[in-house]
């Protein structure tokens, strides 16, 4: 399952860490940003940014912008569990009925 982050991009669900809103973050989390765009582990995103997605991706985490709200992409995050969660009970569902 991947979580659409705006422009080409999507996300796998399972690599995501969390989102960060782009205002009124701490001056560590910007920190933690820079050091992101410094070693190369971050990833821009076309427009204005109001949110950042981080997630881990070989041992290592990495940072990508996007210019959709968290709020939005927290809406899009449930949507997509909703549906992996309705995928799974069908399935079972279905096996349930052929075992009977």
């Amino acid at each position: 399952m991947q979580l659409h982050i705006g422009a080409d991009v999507s996300i796998p669900l399972d690599k995501i860490l969390f989102v960060l809103n782009d205002k009124g973050m701490m001056p560590s989390t910007k920190a933690f940003i820079d050091k992101a765009r410094r070693e190369r582990r971050f990833t821009p995103c076309a427009g204005k940014v109001k949110s950042y997605v981080v997630l881990k991706e070989r041992s290592r985490m990495r940072i990508f912008a996007s210019h959709i709200a968290s709020v939005t992409l927290e809406k899009r995050w449930r949507s997509e569990i909703g549906r992996k969660y309705l995928n799974e009970i069908a399935v079972l569902t279905i096996s349930e009925a052929e075992q009977g």
